[in-house]
């Protein structure tokens, strides 16, 4: 292994991504002893102290366009030192943010509401480069990038999972991110929700939560900490009495019949790291780092550092056995975890657009969970998600524009993704969209999940999908893209890079 290589590695199974150094024993149950997440004196990631001298700042999230709208935000010490060199002019300009999702297509008269899960902000011991709150107070400027970023990448919601020490310690309130301009949503106990203010008038909602041995999202109100390290099912239990929806991350470690005795409400099935993973799929690593490596070293030649995703991009073929092991039991949510820290050493992995490699911003517009909700609010956003009306995006590769999957019953009736009901003959089950970049082909899959495991029982070339269900079983969408658009900012790297890649995963409708 190159010595690139074996450095990367270390930096990225160095960040604490919720579970300890020691894997997992995925044939037995978990819990707290087998599966130690959020541990708080883990150390921080390698060099965490080392200056970033071109992070972006705050204003990025209204304006920014092209590199001169990237101003350097040194610390004072790195400002003061005549001997540190100043960084190279970007190679690379800033790509356009995000479009807004009331540009988007949603159907039957919902509104798409695109957001983040499984987020860490100055309340996790190990965001900020390691140091969240010098001398005990919160990082200002990390937590200026942390809201600019929600902003300039138009997003919806945000659902905080912040890790159980420094969220066990604060007032429930401070979980929140609650600033002067922004707006409470206010339950029976309490705040139940952030409303963030953008400068452009825009909002994003924001709720707490946390990830322990467990990832409990939405609370209501502050639960038993002891409960957040207490993976069983009275840990679920005891966390869903505070108001939480109970989310498990990391899902390469397990299995289906690890995880089954929980009640789970929902899974993660695709997060970054485990690409990138030794402790989880080794062949899938050995693919993906000769492409790493040489995007790093590859500077202005190589891809724009927002497609670096693409170098490491795969399915999360372990995530994906253990849900479809568990969703022929019960009604599981598949939903993709953002784990952003701003924690890598940026001095290391300096980027060629001014902006850090692994900051909010980038990272927050590379891919989302899409919900199809009545209002952008805490109980329309729980809603869809307790109904599963959500699809997974890499918005990396396009917006997801007018997307559909739901079935209709011989009689008219509709059954919306994430819908359940008892099978009968005549059921069909229709797929659309997303509205693809010209010259990119798109090819929709449907997936048949049943105890045996997953078959594909239907694939269109472009086109929408129409098939009557034949069996019962679980049913659930695919939609590939071969980005053939983004061939402009891939550099030299064009022809290595642009091949077919999952770009959408619907939430399946239940025939039993």
């Amino acid at each position: 292994m190159k010595a690139a290589q074996v450095i990367l590695l270390a930096l990225l199974v160095g960040c604490d991504d919720g579970v300890g150094a020691e894997a997992v024993d995925a044939t037995r149950p978990i819990d707290a002893s087998s599966a130690d997440r959020g541990v708080d004196d883990m150390p921080p990631s390698p060099d965490a102290t080392t200056p970033d001298a071109r992070l972006v700042d705050a204003t990025v999230a209204d304006s920014a366009r092209d590199a001169t709208s990237i101003e350097a935000d040194a610390d004072a010490d790195t400002a003061a030192d005549a001997d540190t060199a100043a960084p190279p002019a970007p190679a690379h300009g800033l790509r356009p943010r995000p479009v807004g999702t009331e540009t988007l297509g949603a159907p039957r008269g919902w509104r798409l509401a695109r957001g983040l899960i499984h987020m860490h902000s100055v309340h996790s011991h190990d965001a900020c480069d390691g140091n969240p709150k010098p001398e005990g107070v919160p990082d200002a400027t990390c937590l200026a990038r942390f809201r600019a970023a929600m902003c300039h990448d138009r997003l919806d919601y945000v659902l905080l999972t912040d890790h159980p020490g420094t969220f066990a310690e604060i007032p429930f309130e401070e979980a929140f991110l609650h600033a002067e301009g922004d707006t409470w949503e206010m339950g029976a106990d309490g705040p139940i929700a952030n409303r963030i203010a953008c400068d452009d008038g825009r909002e994003v909602l924001l709720t707490a939560g946390s990830e322990g041995d467990l990832m409990p999202v939405m609370f209501r109100r502050k639960p038993d900490t002891d409960r957040l390290r207490d993976a069983t099912p009275e840990g679920v239990a005891g966390l869903r009495e505070a108001g939480a929806l109970v989310l498990q991350a990391h899902i390469e470690r397990f299995t289906a019949d690890a995880l089954w005795p929980l009640g789970l409400d929902g899974m993660e099935i695709y997060n970054l790291h485990a690409n990138l993973d030794p402790r989880g799929e080794l062949r899938q690593l050995r693919e993906v780092l000769p492409d790493v490596v040489d995007w790093l070293t590859a500077g202005a030649n190589g891809p724009h550092p927002d497609l670096a995703f693409l170098a490491v991009y795969r399915p999360n073929h372990l995530a994906l056995a253990a849900w479809d092991g568990l969703v022929p039991r019960t009604r599981m949510l598949g939903f993709a975890g953002s784990d952003i820290h701003e924690n890598l050493p940026t001095a290391l992995l300096q980027s060629t657009d001014g902006d850090r490699i692994d900051s909010y911003r980038r990272l927050g517009s590379w891919f989302s969970n899409n919900l199809w909700v009545d209002a952008v609010s805490y109980d329309g956003v729980r809603a869809a998600i307790e109904a599963g009306r959500l699809f997974v995006s890499f918005d990396a590769l396009g917006a997801p524009d007018a997307f559909d999957f739901h079935g209709t019953t011989a009689g008219g009736a509709l059954l919306e993704m994430g819908g359940e009901q008892p099978f009968e003959a005549g059921i069909t089950l229709h797929a659309e969209g997303p509205i693809a970049p010209a010259g990119s082909p798109v090819t929709t899959v449907l997936r048949r999940v049943t105890a045996e495991g997953s078959v594909e029982v239907m694939r269109v070339e472009g086109g929408p999908l129409d098939y009557v269900a034949e069996t019962p079983g679980v049913y659930r969408v695919e939609v590939l893209i071969t980005p053939e658009h983004l061939r402009g900012d891939l550099g030299d790297f064009a022809d290595r890079f642009i091949r077919p890649m999952v770009w959408i995963y619907s939430n399946p409708v239940y025939l039993r």
